[in-house]
């Protein structure tokens, strides 16, 4: 008899997040603005909390030319605008157009609906504990 052996957790993950992904990607591709994948999370960011350039690099793990080729990206779509922090005139902050709220509400009703797909076999107790181990991995990699 042939034992299986088990996936190593970060592999797991890995597997796991590129299934979601893929999931979310098909779930969007019919929304009325068609952005890079890339580009959702440093929208939904804007949405969310204004936020300088450099936290948002900092948030998204990414090098700070990347975040600003994304943002001139969102930024010629008219999703995100940038202004200048009156406190500092070196720093800019992300802000979020009306036309970037309206797509991201896409986003999220499509999301939500994803999400309830996803989750359908999961009860609310497992679900919590799950939110709270992914939250412990991540402040647990950030230590690293």
């Amino acid at each position: 008899m042939n034992k299986q052996k088990m996936l190593p957790v970060s592999l797991n993950i890995a597997i796991t997040m590129r299934a979601i992904e893929y999931a979310f990607r098909k779930n969007v591709n019919k929304l009325s603005v068609n952005i890079p994948a890339e580009s959702f999370g440093m929208l939904m960011i804007a949405y969310y909390q204004n936020s300088i350039q450099q936290d948002i690099a900092k948030m998204m793990k990414r090098d700070k030319s990347a975040i600003l080729r994304q943002i001139d990206a969102l930024e010629k779509k008219n999703l995100v605008q940038r202004m200048v922090d009156t406190h500092d005139k070196r720093k800019n902050i992300i802000v979020i157009t009306s036309d970037g709220e309206k797509f991201v509400k896409e986003i999220i009703s499509k999301e939500r609906k994803l999400l309830k797909i996803l989750t359908q076999d999961i009860d609310t107790h497992e679900m919590k504990t799950f939110i709270k181990v992914l939250s412990l991995l991540k402040t647990n990699a950030e230590k690293n």
